[in-house]
């Protein structure tokens, strides 16, 4: 089958699942060619030969004005005239609706699925009229269940599921090699992000192992709700002086500037609010790095409303419990591998339907 999959190949949850859904659908022998607007420098291969490189600072919003979508789908955009059988639309409601609007009949001449999160409840009615044209498929019952009060049909839903072999416990007899360094334990992943190079291995080691960590690994944007949780874990940082919160996300973003709000706190606990500065210094970290910290860390923790909530699956597959935001999806995926805070407030989001914060208090208790 001739496949056109519009997803995003940046370091990005998005970017993951059009990466790891992408080469599960070409393994299986089928020929898929993408469209992203979040290149990250030379895609490599199987991709670059497969993307169609929007390349433009406007992102979708260059293909929305030209109605270039519809060169994707009738071929005229594809240097050999490719056409595709169907298509798997991932992403947001605003952007594929806005895509879709602009080769609405060419959409409805193939099958095409969008594959959605759904982080909140009460979505706008208005949303059916883009599943009238192409067919949801949700990420998770909740959301599931959410498209169904809209259409009036319950969709399927998929997991994105995780690779267990890249995200796994760092054991004996499953390391991790980084650079030169051969990892087996917790306390030998926390050791690789302190600084070596003025005490022994083992002593590092050792003094790692006694350092307690709460651990965040996704995007500084406002639907995350990274000062909600600054505050919530404050008091925790303040009763513990062993214990550290490490963050791996860029330090300015959507969400504001990181250090700005670790300024906030009093020094003995902003002192231990720390970036890995990963995204500031290219563009992200590699998945081993991942494995890394989320095998260092003693609890992931997350404030935000998820559609799935990708890096919390990435923490439990690593062996490490999760606390997190009792709505949307995140109950379902952390199932009993964690514990749940209750809501404190809802918040508006750009989306026509609430997010919602944690109760601070009790999250951070």
């Amino acid at each position: 089958m001739k496949l056109l999959f519009v997803g995003d190949l940046a370091g990005t949850g998005f970017g993951s699942v059009t990466r790891d859904l992408g080469l599960a659908l070409l393994d299986i022998g089928h020929d898929v060619r993408f469209t992203s607007q979040n290149e990250l420098g030379d895609l490599p291969e199987p991709f670059k030969s497969r993307t169609f490189m929007v390349n433009d600072p406007d992102g979708w919003w260059s293909l929305v004005q030209n109605g270039g979508i519809g060169g994707l789908l009738d071929g005229t955009l594809w240097p050999d005239g490719w056409i595709p059988d169907a298509a798997l639309l991932l992403g947001d409601y605003i952007g594929t609706r806005l895509l879709v609007a602009t080769a609405a009949e060419a959409f409805r001449s193939i099958p095409t699925f969008h594959y959605m999160p759904v982080e909140g409840v009460s979505l706008p009615p208005r949303w059916k009229g883009l599943w009238d044209i192409v067919h949801p498929v949700a990420m998770t019952e909740f959301g599931a269940g959410e498209i169904e009060k809209v259409t009036g049909v319950r969709p399927p839903f998929v997991y994105h599921g995780v690779d267990t072999v890249q995200f796994s416990p760092v054991t004996k007899a499953h390391p991790l090699t980084i650079g030169k360094r051969k990892v087996t334990s917790k306390a030998e992943c926390k050791a690789l992000f302190m600084h070596t190079d003025s005490r022994p291995w083992k002593e590092t080691v050792a003094r790692a192992g006694n350092v307690k960590w709460l651990l965040r690994t996704d995007r500084l944007m406002p639907r995350k709700q990274y000062e909600s949780m600054l505050r919530a874990v404050g008091p925790v940082l303040h009763e513990n002086p062993d214990t550290t919160m490490v963050i791996h996300c860029r330090s300015v973003d959507e969400g504001g500037d990181l250090y700005d709000l670790f300024s906030k706190h009093p020094p003995h606990v902003a002192q231990r609010m720390v970036n890995t500065g990963f995204h500031d210094t290219g563009g992200g970290a590699s998945r081993d790095i991942l494995r890394a910290l989320y095998n260092a860390a003693d609890v992931y923790v997350s404030t935000s409303a998820e559609g799935f909530g990708l890096t919390i699956a990435e923490a439990l597959a690593c062996g490490t419990p999760v606390v997190g935001l009792d709505y949307s999806a995140v109950p379902e995926v952390i199932g009993p591998a964690g514990l749940l805070c209750p809501i404190g407030a809802y918040v508006d989001s750009e989306y026509g339907f609430p997010w919602a914060r944690p109760h601070e208090q009790k999250f951070g208790g």
